[in-house]
């Protein structure tokens, strides 16, 4: 067995002072959306097993499929996390994830809503607060952390909202479920 001693400052992630998750609400729908799109799906496949020579049977196949693929998304994205460390700020999950280091973060601008991250390069990151468990303890983390920061009165800008995805993506996980009980009533 052999140790490697690796310098600070290569591209390692330090320890993180917080994690956030997606709220329990957010990660429970996606999962019920998984399970729930998952059945439908293997139900629907049935039903056009049976009848597989009807002329809409491979739109039937294909859309469970779609719905599948949407509510993974969903699942997997409401299973990410966002962590905090002196390095920087990192989205993702163990394996793979996205980092915004600290030396690229021009100012942190925290607003009522979210923070958006400015970057010298680039454009800027925002993390909506409906997004993620425990806002206020992810403000605190910045601090903390030492990052440059702006505090704002009142909502982030608009351009910076955009970014938020977490109505988009419940709306999503919804529709696929409500789409995968409508194919299934179709194959039947």
């Amino acid at each position: 067995m052999s140790t490697i001693d690796i310098p600070p400052g290569i591209g390692l992630q330090g320890t993180p002072l917080g994690t956030f998750r997606a709220p329990p609400r957010a990660r429970r729908l996606a999962g019920l959306a998984l399970v729930i799109v998952t059945l439908l799906a293997v139900l629907t496949w049935y039903f056009v097993s049976r009848h597989w020579w009807r002329w809409h049977a491979s739109t039937q196949a294909v859309l469970p499929m779609a719905f599948l693929a949407f509510a993974g998304i969903g699942y997997l994205v409401r299973r990410a996390r966002v962590a905090v460390s002196r390095d920087g700020v990192r989205w993702g999950w163990n394996a793979l994830g996205f980092t915004q280091e600290r030396e690229r973060i021009v100012s942190a601008h925290v607003y009522t809503d979210g923070v958006a991250f400015e970057a010298k390069r680039g454009s800027w990151w925002f993390i909506a607060a409906r997004d993620w468990d425990r806002f206020d303890a992810f403000v605190r983390q910045l601090k903390r952390a030492e990052l440059p920061m702006q505090t704002h009165t009142g909502k982030a800008p608009f351009r910076a909202r955009l970014q938020s995805y977490g109505r988009f993506l419940d709306g999503l996980l919804v529709f696929s479920m409500l789409g995968a009980i409508a194919v299934a009533l179709w194959a039947a």
